[in-house]
């Protein structure tokens, strides 16, 4: 890349960087991905794309890639407590199950077939610059210089120490934590998603690509640390604890390797920018993975924030209200998703509020699941 300055530089290629990037590409203007990652790469996850990322996907080209993937259809689900007292219901429409390895890989693809660049294996090590002026994206390769630059770099990133911002370096109080599984018994999830609640956090279960199933997890320091140092000692005492949760594992064995444990997770809104640096995905915001909306906002927003870069490429949106424009776009594609999550949210950590969990909310789980989506 040289010459005239690019007209975005997008930092993180997971969903919502590459989304930008694809949706920004194919508008003919000229765009970058960075990261630090080669892929495809393990990620912490839940793996469920809600309806809304389905459709986000499909608006993307990539609806009939990610389904020949061997994404798995999700159309139920079910809460179960630590007593083994289950509550069962359906999604408000058909959700789909795939691994990140596969997803991000494949929407990664798609931004490089409508001409974006991709440095991978590269982290950025400084963001400099402003809208005036432009930015110099600098990794240890090269640097890129861009009218724009969109922030995309997940959860917790090095650049958010150096950007100054208020949640890095604060005490942690919840991290997440994956592990595949294998066998023959993990067909019992076909078509639904299972969601443990024990003391400390949560788990959950769903089947995504060649019968394997996907175990995600968010939890305290305390277990996520017991996940990394010994999984099979956790999934035992987890099992001796809840009958529920062994029944749902017999027959199933994890994979080959350590459990895959994610940085410091610091749930709720962050904001769609931070200075003139606009910002998407995790790094603008983190949603309670119960709510299995993580992904679509991702996809949602992604190709919201490559909409609009796309027009300020071709002049239709002014430098001077770019900052606010994304920010207005930003909470329509999240709507109210953070405070609903919140409210939830106690009733999926193992508290007290857990014991509310009984046959007759059903109903207010079919609720949640609807209150936690994005507009469409």
């Amino acid at each position: 890349m040289s010459g005239a300055p690019l007209d975005a530089v997008v930092v993180g290629a997971s969903l919502a960087g590459s989304a930008a990037a694809l949706a920004l590409a194919r508008s003919g203007a000229r765009v970058a991905l960075v990261d630090r990652a080669s892929f495809p790469r393990a990620k912490t996850c839940g793996e469920l794309l809600s309806p809304d990322g389905v459709a986000a996907l499909a608006r993307l080209g990539l609806g009939e890639e990610v389904r020949a993937a061997g994404a798995a259809t999700i159309r139920r689900f079910a809460l179960v407590r630590p007593d083994g007292r289950r509550v069962r219901g359906r999604l408000p429409a058909p959700a789909l199950s795939l691994s990140r390895e596969r997803l991000d890989l494949l929407v990664l693809h798609g931004a490089r077939r409508a001409g974006a660049a991709a440095w991978l294996g590269e982290p950025a090590t400084s963001v400099e610059g402003d809208l005036g002026s432009g930015f110099r994206v600098r990794t240890p390769g090269r640097t890129l210089e861009a009218r724009v630059v969109l922030g995309a770099w997940g959860r917790y990133s090095p650049l958010d120490g150096r950007l100054g911002r208020p949640f890095f370096g604060a005490k942690a109080t919840l991290f997440g934590f994956k592990k595949f599984l294998a066998g023959e018994a993990g067909r019992r999830f076909d078509d639904q998603v299972v969601l443990h609640v024990f003391a400390g956090g949560y788990l959950g279960l769903s089947l995504v690509e060649e019968g394997r199933v996907s175990m995600g997890a968010l939890a305290t320091p305390g277990v996520a640390q017991e996940a990394h140092h010994d999984f099979d000692r956790l999934l035992g005492r987890l099992r001796r604890e809840s009958p529920a949760l062994a029944a749902d594992l017999d027959g199933l064995e994890p994979e080959p390797g350590p459990a895959l444990v994610s940085e410091p997770v610091h749930l709720g809104s962050r904001g769609a920018s931070w200075g003139e640096l606009l910002l998407a995905g995790d790094a603008a915001g983190v949603v309670d993975p119960w709510t299995g909306s993580g992904m679509s906002l991702a996809l949602r927003a992604g190709e919201a924030a490559g909409e609009l870069l796309a027009e300020h490429a071709e002049g239709r949106v002014a430098t001077a209200s770019l900052v606010r424009e994304w920010d207005r776009r930003w909470r329509k594609v999240t709507g109210s998703v953070y405070f609903f999550s919140r409210m939830f949210r106690p009733v999926f950590l193992g508290g007290a509020a857990t014991s509310l969990v009984g046959p007759l909310t059903a109903p207010l789980a079919g609720l949640a699941a609807r209150l936690t989506r994005g507009p469409a």
